[in-house]
């Protein structure tokens, strides 16, 4: 989300902070009068939050608007930060409690529309860098904020709400295993009812998509092809909607065993990507043609079609933005199409790569896809060790033998 900087003040320190030329550094921050100042409670909070999430003041500062010599003016205590207006606009953007940076808590009525679409925003660049902790805490504040105060029927509001809850599930099956995808589902469920009460048929498609994908994580595919099909067959959907669930679709019948079915989805799914805008979708950018064959290559991968998925891949690569959310989308599943096609070495280094990333960045989904790794390596070494023991007991009566 843009940020707006502040201008760059072209007036050099006060006097009483003004240092001679060569001097060494301002620590510990003094007051125009000498004495020394300590930072603020915010100051503070501020410098936690940057160590927390591993971020540099330059790219923190960014994401708040101000300069960087600014911020690290309220981290020393130079600079006082004390603006109630500022504090809570630093909490609303970072997702902090009030009384974290020294505020009361808030007793402010629901938000805006245009309130929770300005967060949602930022969570979804939160999302785009792969920084789920940040994206969960800013989202689930934002939830646990509206959940209580909804008390008017404003379709504007009411739309903007499901647009959050759109953002909190994506964010939830993200940061969890497949097994805890069920995590996701009661926030992908207030978007179908939201959707159904101002009668949108693109956030109802966005619902039942979403809660069909959670059910398939979890291995329960029937249930997956009844809330898919029932997406599918909702009139008046946007394009965008329609495709990625078409795409999901796809993805349950191959699991089914359907190779027909799954090719006749996909190939719908793929036509269906240049109807629309990416950069203005209603999936926010999770559906388009490099998704679409990013399913193909993972998919032929798992079919062990080697040349085809790798070709998908690599043009699912070259379509997609670089990054960090999908550059992890793409190394995971070409890792599996290089273990499962043989080529162990260059597979499990990636995988491993993957992994670190996966774990460091707050993306469990991907990590899921390693772990599938983990578990095709292991069955291939209880495989080759079956094979073995016949030919051993053949040569050496079943004795081990050190060559």
């Amino acid at each position: 989300m843009p940020t707006t900087r502040s201008p760059r003040s072209s007036v050099s320190a006060s006097p009483g902070r003004a240092k001679k030329r060569g001097s060494a550094s301002r620590s510990p921050a003094r007051s125009t009068s000498g004495t020394r100042r300590e930072p603020s409670i915010a100051g503070i909070a501020l410098k936690d939050y940057r160590s927390e999430h591993g971020l540099s003041q330059e790219q923190l500062a960014e994401e708040l608007g101000i300069e960087p010599r600014t911020l690290r003016r309220y981290e020393t205590g130079e600079r006082a930060l004390d603006n109630v207006v500022e504090l809570r606009r630093i909490a609303e953007t970072l997702g902090l409690a009030p009384d974290r940076l020294g505020l009361a808590p808030a007793q402010e009525s629901a938000r805006t529309a245009e309130q929770i679409d300005t967060v949602v925003e930022r969570v979804w660049t939160l999302v785009e860098a792969s920084r789920m902790v940040e994206a969960t805490n800013v989202i689930t504040r934002l939830i646990d904020d509206t959940r209580t105060k909804i008390t008017r029927e404003d379709p504007d509001f009411l739309r903007s709400l499901a647009h959050a809850y759109h953002a909190a599930g994506y964010v939830a099956a993200v940061s969890t295993r497949a097994h805890e995808a069920h995590r996701a589902l009661p926030a992908y469920h207030e978007v179908e009812v939201l959707g159904r009460a101002i009668e949108d048929p693109t956030l109802i498609n966005i619902g039942l998509t979403y809660q069909g994908d959670m059910h398939q994580r979890r291995g329960d595919v029937i249930t997956a092809l009844t809330y898919l099909e029932a997406a599918r067959d909702v009139k008046g959907a946007d394009s965008a909607a329609m495709g990625n669930g078409i795409q999901l679709l796809g993805r349950a019948y191959l699991r089914m065993g359907n190779l027909g079915a799954f090719e006749r989805a996909m190939a719908q799914s793929e036509e269906m990507t240049a109807l629309f805008d990416p950069a203005n979708s209603s999936t926010r950018g999770h559906y388009n043609l490099g998704t679409v064959y990013e399913e193909y290559g993972r998919s032929y991968a798992g079919l062990g079609v080697m040349p085809k998925a790798l070709d998908y891949l690599d043009r699912a690569q070259a379509a997609l933005p670089a990054t960090t959310f999908w550059e992890l989308l793409i190394v995971t599943a070409r890792a599996i199409a290089l273990v499962k096609g043989g080529e162990l070495r260059a597979g499990v280094d990636l995988a491993v790569t993957a992994a670190e990333q996966c774990r460091a960045t707050g993306n469990i989904r991907f990590l899921d896809r390693v772990y599938i790794i983990q578990a095709h390596l292991d069955q291939m070494a209880r495989d080759i060790a079956t094979l073995a023991s016949p030919l051993r007991e053949a040569l050496h009566g079943g004795s081990v033998i050190d060559y």
